[in-house]
């Protein structure tokens, strides 16, 4: 009996077993454009690099679209719904009519304990190497949250509005900044 009991404390379960990336916006939606830049073609940039990084970890990730196509905020959440252990974690830039305001912000679904936890460990990485405005982790209630059965965040890497930070999310070196440390939050919740 004893055995038994070592051997059950010693395996240790995973939280999740893939990754749903889901690029925010795509095909007829555009999501914010600022300074000639639009916020669906970083997502899409964005969310490859990230899959790319995980299968570097050698953890499953799927991407909700991998072209500039429009999926539906349920269909988005659905591609997640369909495995189980699957966390889901979905990108976009942000953009304000105060053009002042930058910075990262995290958010997960009001209730959802897991979904604050995911989401704190992501935006203290991303506070790490990125130097702006930690806007912190917020309750939101997003309809691809909502949708999501499992563990899910939505991140906004930054204001496109502000034309420094718009800059930035711009070049590639930011975004590819952007999925390491998003990647090393995912690692930490896991």
């Amino acid at each position: 009996m004893l055995l038994l009991w070592a051997l059950a404390g010693s395996v240790q379960a995973q939280k999740f077993e893939r990754v749903v990336i889901d690029p925010g916006h795509g095909g007829k939606d555009n999501g914010s454009k600022w300074y000639g830049v639009a916020e669906k073609t970083l997502t899409l940039d964005l969310a490859k690099r990230i899959q790319k990084v995980l299968e570097g970890k050698g953890i499953d990730a799927k991407l909700t679209r991998s072209t500039d196509i429009y999926v539906e905020l349920v269909d988005r959440a659905a591609v997640a719904n369909k495995t189980p252990n699957t966390l889901f974690l979905s990108v976009h830039f942000n953009a304000h009519r105060d053009r002042s305001i930058k910075g990262i912000e995290t958010f997960y679904y009001p209730g959802s304990t897991e979904g604050r936890v995911l989401a704190t460990y992501v935006q203290s990485e991303l506070g790490n190497r990125i130097k702006t405005r930690n806007r912190g982790v917020k309750p939101a209630r997003l309809k691809v949250l909502r949708e999501t059965k499992g563990v899910a965040v939505l991140v906004e890497c930054g204001f496109i509005s502000n034309r420094w930070e718009c800059q930035r999310c711009a070049s590639s070196w930011f975004r590819q900044v952007l999925a390491e440390e998003i990647v090393e939050g995912i690692l930490r919740y896991r």
